[in-house]
């Protein structure tokens, strides 16, 4: 999530999303002090926008083996945990072309390492009023 001179994301997926929701991205990226570590994770709130919220996930700069996605799925199950969601969708933006087969792998990864991260053993729990997540839909991979 680098920014470029006049403090404008350089990547063009997150250029277009924080210029719809009015500077919203930027200024949350600021506050929070989103570095891009892997597994950190942002959740903002934008009512009135199609989604109740919008949450950023980093896989860091070098996340091209299955165990960073493995990763990026558990992270995706922790941030839904924390914001209650029930169902995500999710948009992968990459630096350079994939191929049908390795973006087959790569979604299948994630949604490994989201069962996984989802997974609680509740054997000598009471029932739980809690959501679980229902759906996780990869919508797109980007190349930006």
């Amino acid at each position: 999530m680098t920014k470029d001179d006049s403090k404008r994301f350089e990547n063009s997926l997150l250029k277009n999303l924080d210029t719809k929701l009015g500077g919203h991205v930027s200024e949350a990226y600021s506050e929070e002090d989103f570095t891009g570590k892997p597994g950190q994770s942002m959740v903002l709130r934008v009512p009135g926008h199609g989604a109740k919220r919008i949450g950023f996930i980093s896989l860091g700069k070098s996340a091209a083996n299955a165990y960073a996605f493995r990763n990026f799925g558990e992270a995706i199950a922790a941030a839904t945990k924390n914001a209650q969601a029930s169902n995500v969708g999710i948009v992968l933006a990459s630096t350079g072309s994939t191929s049908n087969e390795s973006k087959l792998n790569i979604a299948s990864t994630i949604a490994s390492g989201t069962v996984l991260g989802t997974y609680e053993d509740n054997k000598f729990k009471s029932d739980s009023n809690k959501p679980v997540l229902k759906f996780v839909d990869i919508l797109e991979f980007s190349q930006v």
